[in-house]
C-alpha cells in the first residue's frame, strides 16, 4: 500500500478503473520502482497512515545497516489472496500467488548477508506496474505464476 497513492494519477489510475488500453498504453507503462517517491492514499486515512509508517520502517533499515555488517530486507508485499485466485481486475495486477510468496521467502533466507533494501514481491502479472527487477538481480526471485490478462 506504500505505493497507492499512485493509482490516483495516470496510467495508473486507469490500471484501478479497469479502462487501460493494452494496445496503445503497455509499451509506454513506467513501472515504478522502490526508489520512486511513495505518494500517500489519500482516499482513507488508515492507508495514508499505513504507508508513511511503512516507508518511516524503511528508513529506519536502511539506517541500521547504513555502517554496519547488518543485513535487513524490507518486502512490499502484493496482493496474497486467501483463495490464491485474483479476484478483481486491478488486484490482477499485484496478485502475488502462494508459490510465488514461499519462493520469494526462500530466496531472502537463501540471500548473501550483504544484500540489504526494500523489494516489489509480486507474482508475473499482465500490466504489472510495480519493477522487480531489483529482486530477481539481488535475490534471485523469477515469480512463476502470473494473473492472466482478463
Amino acid at each position: 500500500m506504500t505505493y497507492f497513492g499512485y493509482l490516483i494519477h495516470q496510467p495508473y489510475r486507469s490500471i484501478f478503473d479497469g479502462t487501460f488500453d493494452d494496445k496503445t498504453m503497455l509499451k509506454d507503462l513506467r513501472k515504478l520502482t522502490e526508489d520512486d517517491p511513495p505518494l500517500s492514499d489519500i482516499r482513507t486515512i488508515g492507508n495514508t497512515m499505513y504507508c508513511h509508517s511503512k516507508i518511516i520502517c524503511e528508513q529506519m533499515a536502511k539506517e541500521i545497516v547504513k555502517n554496519t555488517s547488518k543485513s535487513i530486507i524490507c518486502v512490499r508485499f502484493g496482493g496474497v489472496e486467501i483463495d490464491d485466485q485474483p479476484l478483481t481486475t486491478w488486484i490482477r495486477t499485484v496478485w502475488f500467488s502462494h508459490r510465488d510468496v514461499c519462493s520469494f521467502i526462500d530466496k531472502v533466507l537463501q540471500a548473501p548477508l550483504n544484500i540489504s533494501g526494500a523489494y516489489f514481491a509480486t507474482s508475473n502479472n499482465h500490466r504489472h506496474w510495480l519493477d522487480l527487477d531489483h529482486a530477481k538481480r539481488d535475490l534471485g526471485y523469477v515469480p512463476q505464476d502470473g494473473a492472466e490478462k482478463l
